[in-house]
């Protein structure tokens, strides 16, 4: 926290959101790996994935509280709109780009999804940018050497609900009512 202290305003800010910008692309990059790989040494991607990139991905908001902490209350907001931001836009992106049929149509453009697509990338957003918030006041509020341990259990927690949140928004989004399991004939 000393080294966010002696930068200049606008270093600052563009530390506080590159920083968990940083940790969730090497996430997702892990799990890119993993995904192509099939096995990493002793572990099958599924369990290379709740080994590795999961617990990173879980630590990610306390991490961002930690930084955020030392930030202004204004910047502290600033750094989660435009975190939020980013990650709702690349999220709706990498999901609108993976997304092959609609109901039972196949999609012709990455941009005919889009806009559902938007809408489960800003739940994702919200587990990084709104946990980091909630590590940042829990942070400030704990007292003596806890502070660290306060923000990085709250994180983790915001990101468990935040991961939940984002599955349930998949399902209603993109199963419920459009997939072609759920039609009867």
């Amino acid at each position: 926290m000393q080294l966010t202290q002696t930068r200049s305003g606008g270093s600052r800010l563009a530390v506080a959101v590159v920083l968990p910008l940083a940790l969730l692309a090497i996430a997702y990059a892990m799990w890119a790996i993993s995904d192509r790989l099939l096995v990493i040494g002793p572990f099958e991607r599924a369990a290379f994935g709740w080994t590795f990139v999961l617990p990173l991905a879980w630590l990610t908001p306390g991490v961002t509280g930690l930084v955020w902490a030392g930030l202004s209350r204004r910047d502290r907001w600033l750094a989660a709109a435009v975190l939020a931001a980013i990650l709702t836009a690349l999220a709706g992106a990498l999901l609108a780009n993976a997304t092959d049929t609609i109901g039972c149509a196949p999609v012709t453009s990455w941009t005919q999804d889009l806009p559902r697509s938007l809408v489960v990338g800003l739940v994702i957003a919200a587990g990084p940018a709104g946990g980091g918030l909630f590590a940042a006041w829990a942070a400030g509020h704990a007292s003596g050497r806890w502070p660290p341990v306060a923000a990085i259990a709250a994180g983790a927690a915001a990101g468990a609900v935040s991961l939940f949140a984002a599955v349930l928004a998949f399902a209603v989004t993109f199963v419920v009512g459009v997939s072609c399991g759920f039609m009867l004939t």
